[in-house]
């Protein structure tokens, strides 16, 4: 790029090398799209760009929880392409999911802002929509309970109890991960892709994400209780009890931004 001095800057992959992207930003390894034989690359673009849409993606969400590509601030496609090595197509994909995320913003003609973290109506909002999608897909789909899902909840909740987290996404990303893998079997009970549709339009873990930037999720035991009531709730067949379980367990986390 040209400095003000009219002289060159460091190349993308120099910014890579040093391990520092745009604004001093750590970024990940060079991606590079492999070159391939014709008779490959034919059978393999679209894996070879999911991949890379996914790891693009990846990257900008712990950016973005992590605070070093502020509130605001414009996405320039372009500069991410040069910096990650790669086509305008897959960093446009990656953003594509951020915004439906509700990570990223995007105007016509203006592009794409890093969207500000969620406040307290928001996140009420969301814990809201939680309660009539999650509750609703239990008792819609409570027929479909099978003893194999109940112990596979119960071995995800186990995971989440002796998981290893921090203040960075990078250390509680798994908590975040996990915890959306229990919620959306429950929700996958119905059986019903517009349900299941609805539920991941919320973007409430990639949300409730940026909340947890600087401390990590400092509730566990009670989230790992309540995970504990819901299963053992379903493991007996319970669904009033269940379902109570669930809300109330939904409520508990929306009470921080009650106030």
């Amino acid at each position: 790029m040209d400095l003000p001095d009219g002289s060159r800057g460091p190349s993308a992959f120099r910014f890579r090398e040093s391990g520092k992207g745009y604004k001093g930003h750590d970024v990940m390894d060079p991606i590079r799209e492999p070159a391939l034989p014709s008779s490959a690359r034919a059978g393999r673009s679209d894996l070879q760009r999911s991949n890379l849409v996914d790891q693009i993606h990846d990257e900008l969400h712990r950016r973005i929880t992590d605070r070093l590509m502020t509130a605001g601030e414009r996405i320039i496609i372009d500069k991410l392409a040069a910096e990650f090595g790669v086509s305008l197509i897959p960093v446009r994909e990656a953003l594509a999911r951020l915004k439906v995320e509700r990570l990223v913003t995007h105007e016509s003609n203006k592009g794409y802002r890093v969207a500000p973290a969620p406040e307290g109506f928001e996140m009420r909002k969301l814990f809201e929509a939680r309660l009539v999608v999650e509750l609703g897909a239990l008792e819609q789909g409570f027929a479909n309970l099978t003893d194999a899902l109940v112990e596979q909840l119960a071995a995800i909740n186990a995971t989440i109890r002796n998981g290893d987290y921090g203040p960075e996404f990078a250390s509680f990303r798994d908590f975040i991960d996990r915890n959306a893998h229990f919620h959306r079997l429950i929700v996958g009970l119905a059986q019903n892709p517009f349900i299941d549709e609805a539920y991941s339009t919320l973007g409430y873990h990639q949300r409730v994400a940026q909340t947890l930037f600087g401390r990590g999720p400092d509730n566990l035991d009670m989230i790992v209780s309540e995970h504990d009531a819901i299963v053992e709730a379903l493991r007996q067949r319970d669904l009033a009890a269940a379902k109570q379980a669930l809300g109330d367990h939904i409520r508990h986390g929306m009470d921080p931004y009650l106030t």
